[in-house]
């Protein structure tokens, strides 16, 4: 797992091991079937555009301890990493659990507003990536992320903004306060990404 401190809020990038991946998209293709569960026109998501389907809670009895077993141990480390900085032990004393998971599925034109989450650790999971068209601009389709304003001239740092290309079998952990949105694009193919959910809770015994 690749890590990036941002003055202090940290992002974690990390490769979902094939396997893994290959049960995932199952489970994501599985879930964009039921229509009848879509999201889409709730006023209170994000999302604008393109098909939402909750996976945890779930109306269709998927199984998803492997991908919830995943989530909480990579959870685990990035608190870890967060740890090895910090000379208060907040965190010590708490764990990760999962508590949502969904998946959306985009096609053209298609974008999420800015927003957060209601969360400790928020996540993405990328499972399918569009195809742009030639003349798409360098962020299309990309995730955005609105720091702190950053200004540390000593190492020539001055921006309040990180973006990711959406990459498949790539997760993405971060603060679930940290403000983000996703640009439209033109293309084919679909943008389908699983996002999820963390709270911290106090460890058992």
């Amino acid at each position: 797992m690749k890590f990036a401190f941002f003055n202090p809020t940290v992002i974690a990038v990390d490769d979902i091991p094939p396997d893994l991946y290959t049960s995932i998209k199952a489970t994501v293709e599985y879930a964009h079937q039921h229509h009848q569960h879509d999201d889409e026109g709730d006023p209170t998501i994000s999302v604008r555009g393109g098909q939402q389907i909750q996976l945890l809670p779930n109306e269709f009895g998927l199984d998803i301890n492997e991908l919830k077993a995943y989530i909480e141990n990579r959870c685990q480390e990035y608190i870890d990493t967060i740890l090895k900085t910090l000379v208060r032990n907040d965190l010590s004393d708490l764990e990760p659990m999962l508590v949502s998971a969904w998946t959306i599925r985009q096609t053209s034109g298609d974008y999420q507003a800015l927003h957060s989450h209601a969360a400790h650790i928020s996540g993405n999971m990328y499972i399918d990536v569009p195809d742009l068209d030639l003349n798409s601009k360098s962020n299309d389709s990309h995730i955005e992320f609105r720091m702190p304003v950053i200004r540390n001239p000593l190492n020539f740092i001055f921006t309040d903004a990180w973006r990711f290309p959406p990459q498949p079998m790539k997760m993405l952990v971060f603060p679930s306060h940290l403000p983000h949105t996703v640009y439209p694009w033109s293309g084919q193919g679909t943008r389908t990404v699983l996002a999820w959910d963390v709270k911290l809770v106090p460890k058992k015994g």
